[in-house]
């Protein structure tokens, strides 16, 4: 093996049990044969450039690895919180060689004395300025490098329990072009990641757009810590449509058996033998400035918390904006961003670039050239893009930019009828006719009364709002924990030559909910969140917080006249570092007229300590501003 420095650690320390470990990871080098041969558990390090020091991890090779030249599949495995790369549980190795895999625990400390891995969680434990995103490539890269393996992204594999359960997620949403598969076992929801002044909230509740194309189980318990926590994470995961997701509730505790272990490593191999293709149409929301998805290259000047956000992206374009957080939080003025596609395209050929900004609602046609690889790159800003690349007379392409509820807002109405109405964008190169749009929702609650509308012609280049609106009734109840509570809803597109688009949007539900009227304005006079005169009076200009008897209250509107938003994160109260308390502080915008009044759907949470149980409680109300 090159590039591998061998390392032998027993897991004991008597003399007798020494020397029969050794006796059984002894490695015997050929020269002759040009290789290392490697029997059983070893435990190995390299140096890692990431990281500038050696970093030991523990490998697994299956028993016939010395005596062929075969390729193997990988599953990488992340320990959790106190854990190291020194792996082990009855019936690994067996299982390794009955399934002919290389098996491989990496060491997830930023420094060897940390008992803390990963460098995440609240805002005290992000650390380090190496990142684990940069280590996983180039630790991915020594194995691949070293062993061997299929290097495809279907036969690599990633296995997780805790702390290492987050890590399999976030790593698979992160590089879903490298991972086939990932199995997260009982594990953390939600850590702030990436640089100690600089680093973002990371949900897994809501990022499972990212993971298309890979296959995916999720392990919860009975009891727990975590438990209530990971009913959200499930909940964000089960209204996200078209991903391969599996989920199985374990009886007991946090900790993970044999069984369950073999569980779990089952569904990989199972894996392994029924490969997902890469997905046709994707998504990546993404916390740092730079990054690489399915052949996309993206950069831009991003140096606060937020993503930027891919929505849609398909041969023919892409929605693009940035986000204070997920999902659909503030834009992010300032923030410039480049995109040099897949080299999806023809080589040296002109194309449309069709630029319709959401934001301001101005459409800008530019022509560019692909370069000799068949990529092509353009720019935007920070405002919420749509995107549209093709040729000349090029196929039409459907895709949502927004709606609106009763011809005034985003909220569907709670237990009535709802008019809904569409804006679509022709972003493709040729008109569109005799269009169907069908509507759908996996919520039971939700109904629709006409899920299919029909229009004549949507040119290219052009937007339209739908001739017709659908009637639904939202009937859903307010959701008692932090799980998503907007409403997915599912779009099927058609027209006369047999072009077929999918997309999707969300739309709060304005719950009718008891008013909240123990009401408190903080606009600067704790001196800690608000900042105005201090009068408990919301004016032009002013930024507020607003409560409800001694809670803090996260606010959801849609309103012209609130123009920034920041969130207040807390431990409320902490065991885990796990599971924050979110509260809204608001910016009034200067020329907001007196007298405006601004309504709300709002809620604050109370949280259990020993279950780290979110207890939310929702309310409406509205203010006047300059009363």
């Amino acid at each position: 093996m090159k590039n591998a420095v061998k390392k032998t650690i027993p897991d004991i320390n008597s003399i007798r049990k020494l020397s029969i470990y050794f006796s059984l990871t002894f490695c015997v080098f050929s020269l002759s044969a040009g290789f290392v041969r490697i029997l059983a558990q070893t435990d190995s390090s390299y140096f890692s450039r990431v990281f500038n020091a050696q970093k030991p991890y523990r490998i697994f090779l299956p028993s016939d690895y010395t005596a062929s030249q075969k390729r193997y599949p990988v599953i990488y495995f992340f320990h959790g919180n106190q854990g190291s790369h020194e792996f082990s549980i009855d019936g690994i190795q067996q299982l390794v060689n009955d399934s002919h895999v290389i098996f491989v625990a990496w060491n997830g400390r930023s420094v060897t004395a940390d008992l803390r891995p990963y460098n995440a969680g609240y805002h005290s434990n992000v650390k380090y300025t190496v990142q684990f995103k940069e280590y996983f490539l180039e630790f991915v890269n020594h194995i691949d490098s070293t062993y061997r393996t299929l290097p495809d992204r279907a036969d690599r594999a990633l296995m997780g329990h805790s702390m290492g359960g987050f890590m399999a997620f976030f790593l698979a949403a992160k590089y879903p072009q490298l991972v086939g598969t990932a199995v997260n076992m009982k594990g953390s929801s939600e850590f702030f990641v990436g640089y100690p002044n600089n680093h973002t909230l990371y949900q897994v509740r809501n990022m499972f757009d990212n993971l298309h194309g890979v296959r995916l189980r999720f392990h919860n318990s009975t009891v727990d810590e975590l438990v209530h926590l990971n009913n959200e994470v499930n909940n964000g995961a089960r209204r996200v449509k078209d991903i391969d997701y599996d989920y199985e509730i374990i009886p007991g505790g946090h900790e993970y058996s044999a069984p369950e272990f073999k569980n779990a490593f089952n569904y990989v191999i199972a894996s392994f033998k029924n490969r997902l293709p890469d997905p046709v149409r994707w998504h990546h929301a993404d916390l740092y400035p730079d990054f690489t998805v399915w052949g996309y290259e993206v950069t831009s000047n991003l140096n606060e918390p937020g993503y930027i956000d891919l929505k849609g992206v398909t041969k023919g374009g892409m929605r693009i904006r940035t986000g204070k957080w997920q999902p659909a939080g503030p834009l992010i003025p300032g923030v410039s961003i480049n995109i040099r596609t897949a080299p999806v395209y023809k080589p040296n050929t002109t194309y449309s670039l069709v630029d319709f900004n959401e934001t301001t609602g101005i459409k800008k046609d530019t022509l560019l050239t692909s370069d000799e690889k068949g990529s092509v790159r353009f720019s935007v800003n920070y405002q919420s893009h749509q995107v549209g690349i093709h040729e000349k007379y090029g196929a039409a392409e459907i895709v949502y930019t927004a709606h609106k509820v009763d011809g005034k807002d985003i909220f569907l109405n709670h237990n009535k009828p709802s008019n809904l109405k569409l804006k679509l964008l022709n972003r493709g190169g040729s008109d569109s006719k005799k269009i169907r749009i069908t509507l759908g929702t996996a919520d039971k609650e939700v109904t629709i009364t006409n899920p299919s509308i029909e229009l004549d012609n949507i040119p290219t280049g052009k937007t339209m709002w739908s001739p017709v609106d659908f009637k639904i009734v939202a009937h859903n109840k307010p959701t008692t924990d932090g799980s998503p509570f907007m409403i997915r809803f599912n779009l099927t597109i058609t027209d006369n030559n047999g072009h077929e688009w999918k997309d999707e949007f969300d739309a709060p539900v304005f719950y009718n909910v008891p008013p909240f009227a123990n009401l408190g304005i903080d606009d600067g006079d704790s001196e800690i969140f608000g900042s105005g005169n201090g009068n408990n009076i919301a004016e032009p200009g002013e930024t507020i917080m607003i409560y409800q008897d001694s809670h803090r209250t996260r606010l959801y509107y849609d309103d012209p006249y609130i123009d920034g938003e920041r969130l207040y994160d807390e431990l409320q109260p902490d065991k885990w570092g796990d599971g924050y308390a979110l509260s809204s502080l608001v910016h009034i915008s200067k020329d907001c007229p007196i007298g405006h009044t601004i309504r709300f759907l709002a809620c604050y949470e109370v949280k259990e300590w020993k279950t780290i149980k979110r207890n939310v409680t929702w309310g409406t109300f509205t203010i006047t501003i300059g009363k």
